[in-house]
């Protein structure tokens, strides 16, 4: 899943990068983070983001599949984020949180397999392989019906 990060750059040397993730801000949880250097951020936030996951997950009144990302151009003009200077996006492989893998035998057209075959070779950085294809299909499908 993309998530909208916030940075807020650090004024002096003896400051940290600020990092904030709205998506995952509520009135029961907040997802913040510092780096010391621009190269720490990226680790810094996909790890505040994984912890604050899984504190969210265990309780019982959240799911993955109704998490939402407004985009930081929204965040961006929140009076809550102004001391954000800067956003970038960064994606999170969530799918450890979905639960257990299970195979399954499943009957398709050979021309829909190859179809799906071709597309996955054409984004390797959007799909792993064919049942992560299949996944983000039968997710889509789930939530937009």
């Amino acid at each position: 899943m993309f998530f909208s990060v916030g940075v807020e750059t650090p004024q002096d040397g003896n400051t940290a990068w600020g990092l904030i993730v709205p998506a995952l801000c509520n009135d029961e949880y907040g997802c913040f983070s510092a780096a010391d250097d621009k190269r720490s951020i990226a680790p810094a936030v996909r790890e505040a983001i994984l912890i604050t996951l899984e504190a969210m997950l265990q309780n019982d009144r959240y799911d993955i599949a109704n998490l939402v990302d407004e985009g930081y151009l929204s965040y961006a003009e929140q009076e809550a984020y102004r001391d954000y200077d800067s956003w970038f996006v960064i994606d999170v492989d969530l799918s450890a949180f979905e639960g257990r893998q299970q195979r399954i035998n499943v009957a398709l057209p050979d021309t829909l397999i190859k179809r799906i075959d071709n597309r996955v070779k054409e984004s390797p950085d959007r799909y792993r392989d064919r049942s992560h294809f299949l996944a983000l299909a039968a997710r889509h499908e789930l939530v937009n019906s």
